[in-house]
């Protein structure tokens, strides 16, 4: 009998009694690791980079306990099981992490769920799944029938019993039922649990959280209890449709219990969690504009379990003081999709590398003025002041940019959604908020991942222009995509001379002027001279023509490939250090621009996807995939590469993880940001990448001089 391994962590919660009624009905023996222990925890930890979260290091611990105990695991990549709502990008590419980091695990069985496929992708990927057990289709499609008959009844089980996930897997599968646990009963005190089931149900992770709430006399309530059509309501109050499939178990309960009298809130989230970064931001503002209590807990592995306990002690001992006082819930802000749009005077854009120069005349050709920020120190300090805690470094300072904005004036903010798994696709939905919240009063617009394509983007010009005529809308359309392309003209010209120039910083300056120039040019055939003239001027800045610069590609998160604030200057740095820098296609906003070319390159990334399969086979959201794909291609062409991503950015950890893997030999020098990364810190790191990458250079040299 063929033995099927089910790691007892992350999604085990939510889908394990589906999942073993699939294998036992194709006659297969489903082994479960055990309970999370110390020992578990500390091999996975071991695996994997420090910025991996604390849950998926528990999981490769139970990976690694099924080796040698079963003939397959089964770890699902789980993309999306609603359409245009995503998993976290660990969960989608969980198999390829643990591939990459556990090469004596047992061959996997990796479906992959991803409803936006349709239905025709989503049989196969059963189909598959059903083929090491039987190549009888009508036996699989009756298991897979099976499996989702066990799946409806563990939710209900849990919503009309009020069971939690560990109870009702008991009340399914065990066949001697054990006395429930004393939840409280007697207390006057009714706290509701928020967080995703692997963090509340797992003792190790959470220091026997529930426990010891219930040996402190409080009832605890939970998400999955809650019924799916409440949760659905709930969560609609707040966010209107939801992005993250887990958003009905953090925000949607978390409404709930907020809007039927719960006494007090514990959320908990683990550390660098990007959806809980900004969705537990959103709970915390509705309960403390309802004067609720509300703790939010965030674990990692150095989370002490008696801070925990003293927290704890705390936090009940205020709602009890607290119990007999009552207050008047406040409404809080949601935007509203029947909200019309009202004209606009002032924008606000997010500035984002140099692309203010290529905006400013055409926007004021539809007769809107344009206000973008630069970014500076004081940006970073607003965003890093309002935004929450663990959220990532480009949402802070598009924050901070968008306060500047409002500062100066505008009416109007403007903000790209993203449609895959990274978190950019919430950061409308939290700044407005947050922005509402500080007494700023403007309209949020939002460019829609459905508007795409020329005729796409030219329609949410239309929206955005105050009604313009078409004619004065492809004029501004054409001057705008021809800034752009000239920007990036130059810019390539300046990081091919910048390296060998003679006298450092010649080229930066030039390239400033180049800049202003093309803020200024009123007409497309202009931007061609103007690109002429400054690519001539680059071509004669007096070089080293001895020396042959090393070649380092820049890869990583969009927002701080290009912006020079955010990266220190990376580029120029790495000019005076004598590197000639390469960017991936995508870095530059002229291949957005292309006719036919909105679709996110798609070519390009077929291309980087080829690269990247045998490695990372799904794609994780952001720009996780190219970074491992862009490595990969330019193995032998490159001298090296450094990968930029925001602390906590989930697609570069997976990315930043299985580079450490791959058997390309580049070296890959990581610099994570955010507002605590310093430029001496920085410089130090390049140096010492730099003179690795020379040292590598001129042994590869010696040796072939030996063999010629």
């Amino acid at each position: 009998m063929i033995r099927i391994g089910i790691p007892r962590a992350l999604l085990y919660y939510q889908y394990y009694p589906m999942w073993k009624t699939f294998f036992e009905q194709l006659g297969a023996e489903v082994v479960v690791s055990s309970s999370t222990t110390k020992e578990m925890f500390t091999s996975g930890h071991a695996r994997l980079i420090s910025e991996i979260c604390l849950p998926v290091k528990v999981f490769c611990g139970h990976v690694l306990s099924l080796v040698n105990k079963c003939d397959y695991i089964f770890i699902p990549s789980i993309h999306s099981v609603e359409p245009k709502v995503y998993s976290c990008p660990k969960c989608i590419g969980l198999p390829d992490l643990i591939e990459a980091s556990i090469p004596e695990c047992p061959p996997l069985l990796v479906p992959e769920i991803d409803v936006n496929k349709g239905k025709r992708a989503l049989y196969q990927a059963i189909y598959k799944l059903g083929r090491p057990f039987t190549w009888n289709p009508l036996k699989i499609k009756k298991a897979a029938e099976e499996a989702l008959q066990a799946h409806q009844a563990y939710q209900e089980q849990m919503q009309c019993a009020k069971l939690t996930s560990p109870q009702a897997i008991e009340e399914i599968f065990s066949k001697s039922r054990k006395e429930a646990k004393n939840n409280g009963s007697g207390s006057t005190i009714n706290v509701a649990l928020i967080g995703h089931p692997y963090l509340l149900h797992d003792e190790y992770i959470n220091h026997r959280l529930v426990s010891r709430l219930q040996e402190m006399g409080v009832k605890t309530l939970f998400p999955e209890t809650v019924e799916e059509d409440e949760l659905l309501a709930s969560l609609s109050e707040l966010v209107e449709r939801p992005y993250w499939t887990c958003e009905r178990e953090i925000i949607g309960a978390g409404s709930y219990y907020l809007q039927n009298s719960v006494d007090g809130i514990i959320s908990v989230a683990a550390f660098g969690c990007g959806p809980d970064s900004l969705m537990v931001e959103l709970l915390q503002r509705q309960a403390r504009q309802q004067k609720r209590p509300f703790l939010n807990l965030v674990l990692d592995e150095h989370t002490a379990e008696a801070g925990l306990l003293t927290r704890l002690e705390a936090f009940t001992d205020m709602i009890r003081r607290d119990k007999k006082k009552s207050s008047k819930p406040a409404h809080t802000y949601c935007p509203r999709k029947d909200e019309e749009q009202q004209k606009i005077g002032t924008l606000g854009v997010p500035n984002f590398g140099n692309i203010s120069a290529a905006l400013r005349l055409p926007v004021e050709m539809l007769n809107v003025s344009l206000i973008v920020p630069p970014v500076t120190k004081r940006t970073l300090s607003l965003g890093t002041k309002y935004s929450p805690e663990f959220v990532c470094l480009p949402f802070k300072m598009i924050l901070g940019t968008f306060i500047e904005s409002l500062e100066l004036g505008a009416d109007t903010l403007i903000m790209v959604t993203s449609f895959n798994a990274c978190r950019m696709g919430y950061y409308a939905k939290v700044q407005e908020i947050i922005l509402k919240d500080l007494g700023y009063n403007f309209q949020m617009l939002t460019i829609k991942s459905s508007e795409k394509g020329l005729i796409g983007v030219l329609k949410a010009i239309k929206r955005f222009s105050n009604d313009a005529s078409w004619p004065t809308i492809i004029s501004a359309y054409r001057l705008g995509t021809a800034k752009i392309k000239a920007l990036d003209d130059v810019e390539r010209g300046v990081q091919k001379v910048r390296a060998v120039e003679l006298e450092k910083g010649t080229t930066d300056h030039i390239f400033k002027q180049a800049i202003q120039a093309i803020d200024e040019a009123t007409g497309v055939s202009h931007l061609k001279e103007i690109v002429r003239e400054y690519l001539k001027r680059l071509n004669q800045i007096p070089r080293d023509l001895k020396m042959i610069p090393l070649k380092v590609g820049i890869i990583g998160e969009l927002y701080v490939v290009m912006e020079p604030f955010t990266n220190m200057n990376l580029e120029v740095e790495l000019g005076k250090l004598g590197v000639e820098v390469r960017r991936t296609k995508s870095t530059f906003f002229s291949e957005w621009a292309k006719f036919g070319a909105y679709n996110v390159l798609n070519e390009e990334k077929k291309d980087l996807r080829r690269f990247a399969e045998p490695y990372l086979k799904h794609d994780v959201g952001g720009h996780g995939l190219e970074s491992v794909g862009e490595k990969v291609r330019r193995t032998g062409e490159y001298d090296g590469m450094v990968h930029l991503a925001p602390f906590t950015c989930m697609p570069e950890a997976i990315a930043q993880n299985i580079m450490l893997t791959t058997k390309e030999d580049i070296p890959v020098l990581t610099i994570l940001c955010d507002e605590q990364t310093t430029k001496t810190g920085m410089l130090t790191r390049l140096e010492a990448f730099v003179d690795l990458l020379q040292r590598k250079r001129r042994a590869a040299n010696n040796r072939q001089r030996v063999i010629s």
